[in-house]
């Protein structure tokens, strides 16, 4: 999907302050199969570790237009997922390279984090302060009517029917969140 968002908005996403900014705008993609982390596929537990994962499974998909692992249907992804090898195009930049096999290391342990994201030479072009205070515009500015507006998107993306959800859609007037206590942190980048 986010290699269609790319595609559809005419986004340079081999640029790395590009893939960043749009990174914030189509996080929601990542609830697909194709963007869990081992450690959720298997289930036995997950950190920020498994955030990072999709963002490297965003970054591959938006380098090359489609995701590593994929498959007929759920079960089939996330089999590729635990088994599968990713395979990295000879097109890609030796930085990209290094920065989709440090992103997407299978033991979660072993991939990169925040400090080394923002150390790595893929990323050395944005400048990490003035990111953080909103000083860098982006190269595209979507016109958006609203909240639920999808005139940037094509037709056939939009009118397609949903399949292979993995959860149901809440209810309006439920409370999705009740009995949770977390109480996220002020956003210093916000």
């Amino acid at each position: 999907m986010s290699g269609i968002l790319c595609a559809t908005l005419n986004i340079d996403c081999t640029s790395p302050t590009a893939f960043y900014i749009t990174v914030m705008v189509v996080v929601a993609t990542l609830v697909l199969p194709e963007y869990m982390s081992p450690e959720i596929v298997i289930g036995k537990g997950h950190d920020k570790a498994a955030d990072w994962w999709s963002v490297g499974i965003l970054l591959y998909e938006m380098l090359t237009g489609k995701p590593p692992f994929t498959g007929g249907n759920r079960q089939k992804v996330q089999e590729k997922i635990i088994k599968g090898k990713i395979k990295l195009p000879k097109f890609l930049s030796s930085e990209a390279h290094s920065i989709l096999k440090g992103l997407l290391q299978k033991e979660a342990s072993k991939r990169l984090g925040s400090e080394e994201v923002k150390r790595h030479k893929w990323f050395k072009s944005i400048n990490w302060r003035k990111l953080e205070g909103r000083e860098i515009r982006p190269s595209f500015l979507p016109k958006v009517a609203g909240n639920h507006c999808v005139a940037n998107f094509e037709e056939c993306w939009t009118s397609m029917p949903v399949t292979d959800s993995p959860v149901a859609s809440p209810t309006f007037g439920e409370n999705p969140f009740k009995g949770y206590t977390y109480v996220r942190p002020a956003a210093t980048f916000l």
